[in-house]
């Protein structure tokens, strides 16, 4: 089925809740905070500004986003900006998130895997800005580079067939990955399940994370190392059922084995039956999962999520869940100008497929979703929108297929010294 989403009505959804007095009484730290009229910086200008794609020096970013939204004059210091900031809850970012979410899949029109909504989960290290405060919150890790590093441990549910990262969580760099993946678990279901599918690195198996998957009666597949569990040890057909016992409940899995080029075997765990799905099909499967490794490449390299814009935890929080929000968003008009640019493709007889240029295109959200933000006439907001449009698929690149860019997993000192941010 085409999906009848649109970037401009997750607009129009953001737009109505960054208007709600109730989403703002919701999203400030005091009940007395964003009361008093006349104020230069008020919530929805504070909110605004942490979705300007903020990269570069921040005074040259307020300069700029004033002189775009409010022309008369106002100007903000940092520091002023810096003190509206401190009153707003992290949580107002992962509420704008998810009210996006809620509409994208509140129909049938998103794309499915054999009627399954595909899912990975997974986790990320991020480097955040060194400092004494990070360090005791998020903690550190040490290498020669630097005797102490902060870091923190990202982790997402990401659909794959539709690009949209559904809930995300920012935790300690030392937490469980299991414990963030049962968290988000949990938080997938107050946005609602669509009949998910999702996608475990090696890792997560275990009797009992498996137990509380199927709890929630959602389908999973597992990439397994050979010791995770005795019954899967003894599973030595391609294709076997097997039984094991949970707090005296008995629970049902299959076990793949699988033959990779390179000759080495991997095992899969899934509680899909379906006799439909072979071995053949659960490995390229599995390997759709790549998908949630594209995705981080694009939040820290081309979203630049680990340049964050100050250096307390509220602001690391704040920063994270920003992005999340501004990555869906780019998804969305990624997916409206590729279905553009194929359609006009479609007759001629090109050697690649082409895709939209993300970077161009972030470079082309950074002032436009802003004014559009701010517009509340239908009919402005899609002639502002058709313009961006035009301009980002004029710059479109080829698709060549087989490529693989491997996670840096080696640990660097942090390349988003807040001292050094750029001034262009």
């Amino acid at each position: 089925m085409g999906m009848r989403k649109t970037f401009l009505g997750a607009v129009e959804v953001s737009e109505r809740l960054l208007n709600d007095v109730i989403f703002m009484c919701e999203s400030r730290v005091k009940p007395t905070y964003f009361t008093r009229k006349g104020n230069k910086l008020d919530f929805k200008s504070t909110i605004l500004f942490s979705l300007y794609f903020v990269k570069k020096t921040i005074q040259l970013e307020l300069d700029s986003f004033f002189k775009m939204v409010n022309p008369t004059g106002v100007s903000i210091t940092k520091q002023g900006y810096s003190e509206a900031r401190r009153k707003v809850s992290p949580t107002a970012f992962r509420k704008l998130s998810h009210a996006v979410v809620q509409w994208f899949y509140d129909d049938d029109s998103f794309k499915t895997f054999h009627g399954y909504r595909l899912c990975a989960i997974d986790g990320s290290i991020v480097e955040l800005p060194n400092t004494e405060g990070l360090r005791n919150h998020f903690g550190y890790v040490q290498n020669q580079m630097s005797p102490t590093n902060a870091r923190a441990r990202v982790a997402a549910i990401y659909d794959i067939e539709n690009d949209i990262i559904l809930t995300s969580r920012i935790a300690p760099y030392k937490s469980s990955e299991r414990d963030a993946a049962k968290e988000m678990i949990k938080e997938l279901k107050e946005l609602g399940f669509k009949n998910d599918l999702l996608l475990f690195d090696r890792g997560y198996p275990s009797r009992d994370f498996i137990a509380y998957v199927e709890e929630y009666g959602i389908k999973y597949l597992m990439r397994a190392s050979i010791g995770a569990m005795k019954e899967i040890r003894e599973a030595v057909e391609p294709d076997q059922i097997i039984h094991f016992t949970v707090n005296g409940k008995e629970l049902s899995a299959r076990v793949l084995r699988v033959l990779l080029p390179s000759n080495e075997e991997e095992i899969l765990v899934t509680n899909v039956m379906e006799k439909h799905l072979g071995v053949l099909e659960f490995k390229d499967l599995y390997f759709k999962r790549w998908g949630i490794e594209v995705k981080y490449d694009e939040l820290k390299n081309k979203l630049q999520m680990e340049n964050f814009t100050g250096s307390s935890q509220v602001v690391i929080e704040q920063d994270f869940y920003a992005s999340i929000y501004l990555i869906n968003m780019v998804a969305l008009v990624k997916n409206e100008a590729n279905k553009v640019i194929n359609e006009k493709d479609k007759k001629k007889n090109l050697k690649h497929h082409y895709q939209i240029n993300t970077n161009i295109l972030i470079g082309k959200l950074k002032e436009s979703m802003i004014i559009l933000l701010l517009e509340e006439r239908a009919a402005v907001r899609q002639k502002i929108f058709n313009k961006v449009m035009k301009e980002i698929i004029k710059n479109k690149t080829p698709i060549r297929p087989g490529r693989k860019y491997p996670r840096n997993k080696n640990l660097k000192s942090n390349k988003f010294v807040p001292s050094r941010k750029r001034c262009l």
